[in-house]
């Protein structure tokens, strides 16, 4: 299994089109099924060109809804689960490691990227273009680099920036001489690096009125079919067309049977077949394809907390591999020495007290973890209320603690009800998931954790 991280930026509109789907999120999906993901929305990168509050918050919520709707419309319960889907601004360290790259990144390698030269080539000027934009290779680094990927997902025009993202890996790891970060490879699948817009001349871009959209009314996006480039040699019905260069063909061997699409392809050629059939089956091909996606836009737009739920618990669990990653690169730096406050200090701050979910659950099954002399693995339910509030992901958890070295038994965990943390961020143990973490007191001087009984309160109470 390896790690995939990739994100797409709410720009435009925020909604996604059939360009999107093919050139990145059904890569995500395929990713999904066999490697641990990580999947953003860069809403910080929007920054660069959006700047009215409305816009950009609509853009956000927009992009969230068709993302999921898509992931979750195409992948079961069980594959969507080993998704961690976030926002970029939901984690600060992105922001901070931006600071710290900054300082190893030479100015020649960010004015080379294409983001900076492209605005130059156009009507824009040096003086006009905002420092955002200049350093958006540097805050992608970050975004990369903090969770340590095998591989990103990428189009073919975003290849530059993981280039550039390993060329500062390496001088970071080459000036502190510390391997902190992995150095990634760029994933672009070559059918689908590029995929054009319905006038086959440009990239697809909703700026440039060239997309099929996915979630629009179905009226919409018939128009947008209909106006799909073809073969402008075509005069009449009768002509023989060709597939080369004709869009609608292009699309349908991604969307079409196989076998209809080359039935059309051969009576198109033959001049048997009108474009407005063709298009036809265009049409109704997107929309079956779409039908899950589209059933599930509408269920998540119903049920804004339960879209606000799944960005938390992918927050919680991106802050904790984020965090982790932080803490090597500030020892590697210098930054954490004697009189860092994190070493000076144990307490959390209130707002990061307040985070912290705490339940009351009831063990239904312990067992010894095989291969462990200090495992005891717990099944702990937390009642219906929390199957609720946690998008889909059931009542019960299993819940390590390590404990057996003091002399606990399962027996003295089973059919009994304990506090429990409940959003920590999922740790690897023994070849299973701990998804949360048992409450304990210190019992002084026999150094035995106590574990403090709730029996007398409701199933999956919280503790406030």
């Amino acid at each position: 299994m390896k790690r995939f991280l990739s994100g797409i930026t709410p720009s435009g509109d925020g909604s996604l089109h059939i360009g999107n789907y093919l050139g990145a999120v059904r890569q995500f999906i395929e990713l999904a099924r066999a490697n641990e993901c990580f999947l953003m929305v860069a809403d910080l990168h929007a920054l660069t060109t959006i700047q009215d509050k409305k816009q950009l918050s609509h853009n956000i919520e927009t992009l969230v809804l068709n993302e999921l709707a898509l992931l979750r419309g195409f992948l079961t319960e069980e594959e969507f689960k080993k998704i961690i889907f976030f926002r970029q601004s939901d984690v600060a360290e992105h922001t901070e490691l931006q600071s710290i790259l900054n300082n190893v990144t030479p100015l020649g390698l960010i004015k080379r990227a294409h983001a900076y030269k492209d605005k130059l080539q156009g009507e824009v000027s040096e003086e006009d273009v905002n420092m955002g934009l200049f350093c958006y290779p540097i805050l992608m680094a970050a975004d990369i680099l903090l969770y340590k990927p095998d591989l990103v997902p990428v189009g073919k025009d975003q290849k530059q920036h993981v280039e550039i993202t390993r060329d500062i890996a390496g001088r970071f790891n080459k000036i502190y001489k510390n391997n902190v970060f992995k150095l990634p490879e760029p994933y672009i699948p070559e059918e689908v690096a590029a995929v054009l817009g319905t006038d086959g001349k440009r990239k697809m871009s909703k700026s440039l009125g060239n997309v099929i959209s996915i979630f629009e009314d179905e009226e919409i996006i018939r128009k947008q079919v209909m106006s799909t480039y073809t073969d402008p040699t075509r005069v009449h019905a009768t002509d023989s067309g060709h597939i080369e260069g004709n869009m609608v063909f292009a699309y349908l061997d991604f969307f079409g049977e196989s076998g209809k699409v080359d039935e059309l392809k051969e009576a198109y050629r033959k001049g048997q077949v009108t474009d407005v059939e063709v298009k036809n089956y265009l049409y109704d091909s997107l929309m079956k394809t779409f039908v899950p996606a589209r059933k599930v836009y509408e269920e998540l737009k119903a049920n804004p907390q339960k879209v606000k739920k799944i960005l938390e618990n992918g927050a919680e669990k991106t802050r904790a591999v984020a965090s982790q990653t932080m803490q090597e690169v500030r020892e590697a730096i210098g930054l954490t020495n004697a009189y860092s406050l994190s070493n000076a200090s144990g307490y959390l701050t209130i707002d990061e007290f307040s985070r912290v979910e705490m339940r009351v659950g009831k063990v239904i099954e312990a067992t010894n973890k095989e291969g462990s002399d200090k495992l005891i693995r717990l099944v702990v339910d937390f009642g219906p209320d929390f199957a609720k509030a946690s998008s889909g992901e059931g009542s019960t958890r299993i819940i390590f603690t390590g404990v057996r070295e003091f002399g606990y038994q399962p027996s003295d965990f089973l059919n009994k009800q304990f506090f429990f943390v409940t959003n920590l961020a999922p740790r690897r143990m023994m070849g299973e998931e701990s998804q949360g973490m048992i409450l304990a007191v210190d019992s002084g001087s026999e150094k035995k954790p106590i574990f403090i009984s709730a029996d007398e309160m409701p199933i999956g109470a919280r503790v406030w």
